[in-house]
């Protein structure tokens, strides 16, 4: 017995290809697309990695300062440099403090970067890392009685 197709049954397996085809190359595109977005998952990455380092080293309790948050002791180091941390000034002891910080972490972890806290970018106050070209930066201002002083972590890439 011979089936003979009907004009309609082409019509709709011609249909079913071309719905086949469609969804094969939506998948594609999803696919490449999901890959051209790593780029930018990672400089959303090191956006927050940056802003959470700084947030989070200005709102340290330091050991040896009193209680001061780190923030603070910045404050000072700009203002008059006059409170001592364990035997130190409070610029040097925010300096340590920090090199310690990142060492036990963005060292440990591999992740190269450039610290900075500066009135202008041409003379920082305190300098940590490495310069970088490609880089993802936050830059925090923190108020001073001489005006505003910047901390600036850069992410290399």
């Amino acid at each position: 017995m011979t089936i003979i197709m009907k004009k309609g049954q082409h019509e709709i397996m011609g249909l079913a290809i071309v719905i086949v085809l469609i969804i094969i190359g939506i998948l594609a595109m999803a696919k490449s697309n999901s890959f051209g977005n790593s780029s930018y998952k990672k400089d959303y990455e090191q956006s927050e990695l940056a802003s959470r380092m700084l947030d989070t080293l200005l709102a340290t309790t330091s050991r040896d300062c009193n209680g001061l948050s780190m923030g603070q002791i910045l404050q000072d180091c700009a203002d008059n440099n006059a409170s001592k941390c364990n035997g130190e000034s409070s610029c040097a002891y925010f300096e340590q403090q920090a090199k310690e910080i990142f060492g036990n972490t963005l060292d440990s972890w591999k992740i190269n970067y450039k610290f900075s806290v500066f009135y202008n970018e041409e003379s920082p106050i305190i300098e940590l890392g490495k310069q970088c070209i490609n880089k993802k930066s936050e830059l925090f201002p923190v108020p001073t009685e001489p005006g505003a002083l910047f901390v600036k972590l850069d992410i290399c890439r």
